[in-house]
């Protein structure tokens, strides 16, 4: 009997992040001496957990745990610790997805760009009837700027990775360093959080931490919302004493549409969106098959 490797990937109603029949057959042909199934829903998931070696999902749950019992791995393609919804025992490795980086930096590093070079800010300033302007608000120059990227782990590093290349000069914000980081606020033209949801990251960015970026500063935020005081941010953003913020992530999702957010100035939302792909999860197949390969195929 083949071992099995158990699929089960839809997560919000995302296409980017839902699997279809014809994708997961062609990961079949890559691991041929594998049982792939493709589970569509999550009774078929739960029905076929038992009998499962690998399984690859979004969501699972404690309830489930019972059926686990020839499950060695369990990999999921987010980043985020907290959207599982189970702590798993020691017998069963848990992975997840480290592929987002180069996703989400593009997107990250093309918030600062729309600000600094005044493509958002110019939209409909050249339609029929306008002015023809002379200049474009927020418009600088990136080389040269100085970044901080608060939570330089694998998706900060590539962020910064693609900032150094446009010549931004990048300083990076870890526990070990976190102590620097109210002298750095003072002299960051650009502030990007990559942060985990941790009770130590809750309103990390409060409204003492804003008030002292600088007024021409952009906050970016691609990691998890509960790291920003979106009260603060928005009085922030009304009183010019932030530029503007580009946000991927919000404490509550969707954003209310009466939250303060959605009336600041120069704040743009995203829809939690900045690792949005249409090859997202065989981004994610690929790491977990080198996995697999690395750890797994030889050892069956």
């Amino acid at each position: 009997m083949k071992p099995m490797l158990l699929v089960w990937l839809a997560f919000r109603e995302v296409a980017d992040f839902t699997a279809t029949r014809a994708q997961v057959a062609r990961w079949a042909g890559q691991v041929p001496e594998l049982e792939v199934v493709f589970a569509e829903s999550q009774e078929a998931f739960v029905r076929n957990l038992s009998k499962a070696t690998y399984v690859m999902t979004f969501r699972f749950s404690e309830a489930w745990l019972p059926l686990t019992y020839r499950v060695k791995w369990l990999a999921t393609p987010a980043a985020g610790r907290e959207l599982l919804g189970a702590r798993l025992p020691d017998r069963i490795r848990l992975t997840h997805g480290t592929f987002h980086g180069a996703l989400m930096a593009e997107t990250a590093v093309g918030m600062l760009l729309a600000v600094r070079r005044g493509l958002l800010p110019g939209l409909g300033l050249c339609g029929p009837g306008e002015p023809w302007p002379k200049t474009l608000p927020g418009r600088r120059a990136i080389a040269g700027s100085r970044a901080v990227i608060l939570g330089y782990g694998h998706i900060g590093k590539a962020i910064g990775a693609k900032l150094e290349a446009l010549g931004v000069s990048v300083t990076g914000v870890t526990r070990a360093n976190l102590g620097d980081l109210d002298a750095l606020l003072a002299q960051a033209d650009a502030l990007f959080a990559a942060l985990p949801a941790t009770a130590e990251t809750d309103d990390l960015l409060d409204a003492r931490r804003l008030a002292l970026l600088p007024p021409h500063a952009v906050l970016i935020n691609v990691g998890r919302g509960n790291a920003v005081d979106e009260e603060a941010l928005a009085k922030a953003l009304a009183q010019g004493t932030l530029h503007a913020a580009f946000l991927d992530v919000m404490k509550e999702e969707p954003y209310p549409d009466d939250g303060p957010l959605r009336r600041a100035p120069r704040c743009y939302l995203l829809p939690h969106a900045s690792a949005f792909s249409p090859d997202y999860l065989d981004r994610a197949f690929a790491e977990w098959l080198e996995i697999y390969r690395r750890d797994y195929r030889d050892r069956a």
